[in-house]
């Protein structure tokens, strides 16, 4: 009797989460087109998968990771490297959500792994795609819970591991309110590894079990870019120039980094600036923004001479903003001014460069949290805020040098986590 009734409860909630994510896809349909985000790969994503996929799949036994966009895709770089490197054997196997992260992620695992949509959470687009790959262990990164899949990975007895793991003020909150139907789902994960203590406990308190939680730290901090310092000249800033890069920003942040600017520049006449919007087909947006504050914007892929006082220098190329990193005297990072979430703030700190952030770094927490503890970081609240710290530390060379330093000591001294994550999983996969 209690399998009939765990087989009919397990059935009920299959219904219910199918009518739901149906009603909410009915729902974001229209935005999705009027947004311009849809895309081919919704086919995919409803379970049409093509036979040359169909037929790449069927060859190997295929560890499935899972990286909803950019942000997770780079995350799992060094974990796809290092399971690929274990288990030549086995594929690996990237499924992507967001059309952004699909594009990257082909470019990055072109020769390690097959990418390939990930599913909408329908039951039977579930059931579809697990029979299609047979993965022998699924890896979401940063907490990705999809009811049906996960049920229907434990029926085939497939392990489940959440690795990154992260829930944020926001997320719990909304996680906290459907407690009751969690339980269940995250009983199917056989282990949850996760990046920070406050991470773990809430995760717990959502009702996973207490002994498949770790805390392993954040694998962001592993991912270091191989990419050489770059020469100031190739960018078109003379040697001894202060340069000034606002890296990452979005709609609102541009304006307040020029307003600064104006006042910056009576101080420092050999101040340039570098805006790299976080998506850069706002570029012409942010020259129009350029032009209004009397500045003469010339984008990165159109420069052919050194660039004069009043240019700004507008990044509408992918894959270069770390080497500007690398050339610049101080660092802002962006959506934590104006929009809430922030970026990466590893990146700059890799070439010992001072950073300023706004008070916006949600996704970001602990990394901030571990910095700000070793006073490795500006943050500011306001824009009024951000123009006298970034005066401050342009004033000062030693003040520079001493943020910058703290911060590249910061990552040496919390890297490791995907080695640790590594062993995790080799706990369900072996030697």
């Amino acid at each position: 009797m209690s399998w009939e009734k765990g087989t009919q409860n397990g059935l009920t909630m299959t219904i219910l989460f199918d009518i739901f994510f149906a009603v909410y896809i009915l729902l974001y349909l229209p935005v999705l087109v009027f947004k311009g985000k849809w895309h081919d790969g919704f086919k995919a994503r409803l379970g049409f998968i093509p036979q040359d996929m169909r037929r790449r799949l069927s060859e190997k036994k295929n560890i499935w990771l899972h990286a909803v966009s950019v942000g997770e895709v780079v995350a799992i770089e060094g974990l796809a490297k290092g399971l690929g490197s274990r288990y030549p054997d086995h594929q690996i196997v990237v499924s992507v959500t967001t059309k952004a992260g699909y594009a990257l992620a082909e470019k990055k695992y072109k020769d390690g792994a097959l990418v390939i949509w990930s599913p909408l959470d329908f039951s039977v687009t579930a059931r579809a795609f697990v029979k299609c790959i047979q993965p022998v262990i699924y890896i979401a990164a940063e907490t990705e819970l999809w009811p049906n899949l996960f049920n229907v990975l434990s029926r085939k007895q497939v392990p489940g591991v959440i690795v990154n793991g992260r829930i944020s003020d926001e997320a719990f909150g909304k996680y906290k309110m459907v407690r009751w139907a969690l339980k269940g789902l995250l009983a199917n994960i056989k282990a949850f590894v996760m990046q920070s203590e406050l991470d773990a406990q809430r995760i717990i308190a959502l009702g996973a079990c207490p002994n498949r939680v770790r805390m392993l730290g954040n694998v962001k901090f592993d991912n270091i870019p191989q990419v050489q310092s770059a020469s100031p000249a190739g960018f078109g800033f003379e040697d001894g120039q202060k340069i000034f890069v606002a890296g990452s920003t979005h709609p609102g942040e541009e304006e307040i980094v020029l307003k600064a600017m104006e006042h910056l520049k009576t101080k420092f006449s050999d101040l340039r600036l570098v805006i790299a919007p976080r998506h850069p087909e706002r570029a012409r947006d942010v020259a129009d923004i350029v032009r209004k504050r009397g500045m003469n914007p010339v984008f990165l892929s159109a420069r052919r001479q050194a660039l004069k006082a009043t240019d700004v220098l507008v990044v509408d190329t992918v894959g270069q903003l770390v080497q500007l990193y690398s050339i610049s005297t101080l660092v802002f990072v962006g959506k934590s001014l104006t929009v809430k979430g922030g970026h990466n703030i590893i990146e700059p700190a890799l070439f010992a460069k001072p950073m300023i952030v706004g008070p916006y770094m949600e996704n970001f927490r602990d990394i901030v949290q571990i910095f700000k503890a070793d006073n490795a970081l500006g943050m500011v609240q306001s824009a009024d805020d951000f123009e006298n710290e970034a005066a401050r530390f342009l004033a000062s060379a030693d003040l520079r040098h001493d943020l910058g330093r703290r911060a590249q000591a910061v990552v040496e001294k919390n890297r490791g986590a995907t080695g640790r994550t590594l062993k995790v999983i080799e706990e369900f996969l072996g030697r």
